[in-house]
Protein backbone atom coordinates (compact mmCIF):
# COMPACT_ATOMS: atom_id res chain seq x y z
CA UNK A 1 0.00 0.00 0.00
CA UNK A 2 1.42 3.35 -0.98
CA UNK A 3 1.29 6.00 1.69
CA UNK A 4 0.14 9.58 0.97
CA UNK A 5 3.59 10.92 1.85
CA UNK A 6 5.45 8.62 -0.53
CA UNK A 7 6.15 11.42 -3.03
CA UNK A 8 8.30 13.10 -0.38
CA UNK A 9 10.42 10.04 0.27
CA UNK A 10 13.89 9.58 -1.18
CA UNK A 11 13.92 7.75 -4.49
CA UNK A 12 15.11 4.46 -3.01
CA UNK A 13 12.40 4.56 -0.34
CA UNK A 14 9.71 5.23 -2.94
CA UNK A 15 11.06 2.33 -5.00
CA UNK A 16 10.84 0.08 -1.97
CA UNK A 17 7.23 1.13 -1.38
CA UNK A 18 6.37 0.33 -4.99
CA UNK A 19 8.00 -3.10 -4.73
CA UNK A 20 6.16 -3.76 -1.47
CA UNK A 21 2.85 -2.77 -3.05
CA UNK A 22 3.52 -5.13 -5.97
CA UNK A 23 4.30 -7.93 -3.51
CA UNK A 24 1.02 -7.37 -1.71
CA UNK A 25 -0.86 -7.39 -5.02
CA UNK A 26 0.71 -10.75 -5.88
CA UNK A 27 -0.45 -12.15 -2.55
CA UNK A 28 -3.98 -10.91 -3.21
CA UNK A 29 -3.90 -12.68 -6.58
CA UNK A 30 -2.85 -15.91 -4.87
CA UNK A 31 -5.67 -15.59 -2.35
CA UNK A 32 -8.11 -15.22 -5.24
CA UNK A 33 -6.76 -18.42 -6.82
CA UNK A 34 -7.27 -20.27 -3.53
CA UNK A 35 -10.79 -18.90 -3.10
CA UNK A 36 -11.73 -20.19 -6.55
CA UNK A 37 -10.26 -23.59 -5.70
CA UNK A 38 -12.30 -23.70 -2.49
CA UNK A 39 -15.49 -22.85 -4.38
CA UNK A 40 -14.82 -25.47 -7.04
CA UNK A 41 -13.92 -28.16 -4.50
CA UNK A 42 -17.34 -27.85 -2.85
CA UNK A 43 -19.05 -28.06 -6.25
CA UNK A 44 -17.06 -31.21 -6.98
CA UNK A 45 -18.08 -32.81 -3.68
CA UNK A 46 -21.72 -32.07 -4.45
CA UNK A 47 -21.72 -33.22 -8.08
CA UNK A 48 -18.88 -35.77 -8.24
CA UNK A 49 -17.80 -34.12 -11.48
CA UNK A 50 -14.62 -36.06 -12.23
CA UNK A 51 -13.64 -33.78 -15.10
CA UNK A 52 -13.71 -30.76 -12.81
CA UNK A 53 -11.91 -32.76 -10.12
CA UNK A 54 -9.03 -33.49 -12.48
CA UNK A 55 -8.98 -29.84 -13.56
CA UNK A 56 -8.71 -28.69 -9.94
CA UNK A 57 -5.97 -31.20 -9.16
CA UNK A 58 -3.93 -29.94 -12.13
CA UNK A 59 -4.57 -26.29 -11.26
CA UNK A 60 -3.10 -26.77 -7.79
CA UNK A 61 0.36 -26.64 -9.36
CA UNK A 62 -0.39 -23.01 -10.33
CA UNK A 63 -1.00 -22.17 -6.67
CA UNK A 64 2.24 -23.90 -5.70
CA UNK A 65 4.14 -21.97 -8.37
CA UNK A 66 2.61 -18.71 -7.18
CA UNK A 67 3.83 -19.40 -3.67
CA UNK A 68 7.42 -19.92 -4.78
CA UNK A 69 7.29 -16.82 -6.98
CA UNK A 70 6.09 -14.79 -4.00
CA UNK A 71 8.84 -16.15 -1.78
CA UNK A 72 11.50 -15.35 -4.39
CA UNK A 73 10.07 -11.87 -4.86
CA UNK A 74 10.07 -11.27 -1.10
CA UNK A 75 13.62 -12.56 -0.67
CA UNK A 76 14.82 -10.39 -3.54
CA UNK A 77 13.15 -7.38 -1.94
CA UNK A 78 14.86 -8.08 1.38
CA UNK A 79 18.24 -8.60 -0.27
CA UNK A 80 18.25 -5.64 -2.63
CA UNK A 81 16.30 -2.94 -0.82
CA UNK A 82 16.85 -3.82 2.84
CA UNK A 83 13.80 -2.40 4.68
CA UNK A 84 14.79 -0.21 7.61
CA UNK A 85 11.43 0.06 9.39
CA UNK A 86 10.51 -2.89 11.60
CA UNK A 87 6.93 -2.97 10.28
CA UNK A 88 8.19 -3.21 6.70
CA UNK A 89 10.42 -6.11 7.65
CA UNK A 90 7.54 -7.86 9.43
CA UNK A 91 5.30 -7.26 6.42
CA UNK A 92 7.69 -8.82 3.92
CA UNK A 93 8.21 -11.80 6.23
CA UNK A 94 4.43 -12.08 6.67
CA UNK A 95 3.89 -12.28 2.93
CA UNK A 96 6.10 -15.37 2.79
CA UNK A 97 4.30 -16.92 5.77
CA UNK A 98 0.82 -16.16 4.42
CA UNK A 99 1.76 -17.54 1.00
CA UNK A 100 2.63 -20.81 2.72
CA UNK A 101 -0.74 -20.90 4.49
CA UNK A 102 -2.57 -20.20 1.22
CA UNK A 103 -0.64 -22.97 -0.52
CA UNK A 104 -1.75 -25.45 2.15
CA UNK A 105 -5.34 -24.29 1.71
CA UNK A 106 -5.01 -25.08 -1.97
CA UNK A 107 -3.84 -28.55 -0.96
CA UNK A 108 -7.00 -29.04 1.11
CA UNK A 109 -9.14 -28.06 -1.88
CA UNK A 110 -7.20 -30.51 -4.05
CA UNK A 111 -7.69 -33.11 -1.33
CA UNK A 112 -11.45 -32.72 -1.61
CA UNK A 113 -11.23 -33.33 -5.35
CA UNK A 114 -9.23 -36.52 -4.74
CA UNK A 115 -11.69 -37.69 -2.09
CA UNK A 116 -14.61 -37.18 -4.47
CA UNK A 117 -12.94 -39.49 -7.00
CA UNK A 118 -12.70 -42.28 -4.43
CA UNK A 119 -16.29 -42.12 -3.21
CA UNK A 120 -19.01 -44.45 -4.45
CA UNK A 121 -22.67 -43.77 -3.88
CA UNK A 122 -24.43 -40.51 -2.99
CA UNK A 123 -23.03 -38.35 -0.20
CA UNK A 124 -25.13 -38.15 2.98
CA UNK A 125 -27.24 -35.02 2.51
CA UNK A 126 -26.66 -33.80 6.05
CA UNK A 127 -22.88 -33.97 5.62
CA UNK A 128 -23.05 -31.91 2.44
CA UNK A 129 -25.20 -29.34 4.24
CA UNK A 130 -22.62 -29.05 7.02
CA UNK A 131 -19.79 -28.85 4.50
CA UNK A 132 -21.61 -26.16 2.52
CA UNK A 133 -22.00 -23.99 5.62
CA UNK A 134 -18.39 -24.55 6.67
CA UNK A 135 -17.06 -23.65 3.23
CA UNK A 136 -19.20 -20.52 3.06
CA UNK A 137 -17.81 -19.32 6.39
CA UNK A 138 -14.27 -20.25 5.35
CA UNK A 139 -14.50 -18.23 2.14
CA UNK A 140 -15.92 -15.26 4.01
CA UNK A 141 -13.07 -15.55 6.52
CA UNK A 142 -10.49 -15.68 3.75
CA UNK A 143 -11.89 -12.62 2.00
CA UNK A 144 -12.08 -10.67 5.25
CA UNK A 145 -8.56 -11.72 6.24
CA UNK A 146 -7.20 -10.35 2.96
CA UNK A 147 -9.18 -7.16 3.55
CA UNK A 148 -7.58 -6.93 7.01
CA UNK A 149 -4.17 -7.49 5.44
CA UNK A 150 -4.67 -4.72 2.89
CA UNK A 151 -5.96 -2.24 5.45
CA UNK A 152 -3.74 -3.31 8.35
CA UNK A 153 -6.96 -3.76 10.34
CA UNK A 154 -6.14 -5.59 13.58
CA UNK A 155 -9.70 -5.65 14.89
CA UNK A 156 -11.02 -7.16 11.66
CA UNK A 157 -8.31 -9.82 11.87
CA UNK A 158 -9.45 -10.64 15.41
CA UNK A 159 -13.08 -10.85 14.26
CA UNK A 160 -12.07 -13.32 11.56
CA UNK A 161 -10.25 -15.46 14.13
CA UNK A 162 -13.36 -15.59 16.31
CA UNK A 163 -15.39 -16.93 13.38
CA UNK A 164 -13.29 -20.08 13.34
CA UNK A 165 -15.35 -21.22 16.34
CA UNK A 166 -18.37 -21.41 14.00
CA UNK A 167 -16.52 -23.79 11.71
CA UNK A 168 -15.36 -25.92 14.63
CA UNK A 169 -18.93 -26.20 15.94
CA UNK A 170 -20.23 -27.29 12.52
CA UNK A 171 -17.39 -29.78 12.19
CA UNK A 172 -18.27 -31.36 15.53
CA UNK A 173 -21.92 -31.66 14.46
CA UNK A 174 -20.95 -33.23 11.14
CA UNK A 175 -18.52 -35.61 12.83
CA UNK A 176 -21.09 -36.93 15.30
CA UNK A 177 -23.80 -37.10 12.63
CA UNK A 178 -21.59 -39.26 10.41
CA UNK A 179 -20.57 -41.52 13.30
CA UNK A 180 -24.22 -42.03 14.17
CA UNK A 181 -25.03 -42.95 10.57
CA UNK A 182 -22.18 -45.46 10.45
CA UNK A 183 -23.45 -47.15 13.61
CA UNK A 184 -26.96 -47.33 12.17
CA UNK A 185 -25.91 -48.69 8.78
CA UNK A 186 -22.58 -50.47 8.34
CA UNK A 187 -23.04 -50.44 4.56
CA UNK A 188 -22.10 -46.76 4.45
CA UNK A 189 -18.95 -47.00 6.59
CA UNK A 190 -16.58 -46.47 3.65
CA UNK A 191 -18.60 -43.59 2.26
CA UNK A 192 -19.01 -41.93 5.65
CA UNK A 193 -15.28 -42.32 6.33
CA UNK A 194 -14.49 -40.41 3.16
CA UNK A 195 -16.96 -37.73 4.21
CA UNK A 196 -15.26 -37.47 7.62
CA UNK A 197 -11.99 -36.93 5.81
CA UNK A 198 -13.62 -34.29 3.61
CA UNK A 199 -15.20 -32.25 6.40
CA UNK A 200 -11.89 -32.39 8.27
CA UNK A 201 -10.22 -30.79 5.24
CA UNK A 202 -12.76 -27.98 5.30
CA UNK A 203 -12.31 -27.52 9.05
CA UNK A 204 -8.58 -27.10 8.52
CA UNK A 205 -9.21 -24.19 6.17
CA UNK A 206 -10.42 -22.14 9.12
CA UNK A 207 -7.29 -22.98 11.09
CA UNK A 208 -5.06 -21.79 8.24
CA UNK A 209 -6.98 -18.54 7.95
CA UNK A 210 -6.58 -18.06 11.70
CA UNK A 211 -2.83 -18.39 11.18
CA UNK A 212 -3.00 -15.72 8.48
CA UNK A 213 -4.82 -13.35 10.81
CA UNK A 214 -2.33 -13.99 13.60
CA UNK A 215 0.41 -12.90 11.20
CA UNK A 216 -1.52 -9.76 10.26
CA UNK A 217 -1.79 -8.85 13.94
CA UNK A 218 1.95 -9.45 14.31
CA UNK A 219 2.71 -7.12 11.39
CA UNK A 220 0.69 -4.29 12.89
CA UNK A 221 1.48 -4.73 16.60
CA UNK A 222 4.70 -6.72 16.80
CA UNK A 223 2.89 -9.14 19.12
CA UNK A 224 3.07 -12.87 18.46
CA UNK A 225 -0.22 -14.64 19.17
CA UNK A 226 -1.32 -18.24 18.81
CA UNK A 227 -4.98 -19.19 18.85
CA UNK A 228 -4.11 -22.82 18.02
CA UNK A 229 -1.27 -23.71 20.41
CA UNK A 230 -1.88 -27.44 19.97
CA UNK A 231 -2.61 -27.42 16.27
CA UNK A 232 -1.16 -30.37 14.38
CA UNK A 233 0.97 -29.70 11.34
CA UNK A 234 -0.45 -31.38 8.25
Amino acid sequence: MLQPSDHKLPENRARFRKSLSDLQDSLIDMASMVDKAMHLSLYIMKTRDHRQAESLIRADSDINTKRYELEEEAMRLLATQQPVLSRDLRLVAAVMHIAGELERMGDYAKGLARISEKMEGPSPTSAIVFMDKMMQISREMLNHSIDAFIKGDVELAREVIRRDDEIDALYNEAYHDLLKRMMEDNKIVDLATYMLWAVHNVERLGDRITNICERIIFVETGQTLSYHPHMHVD
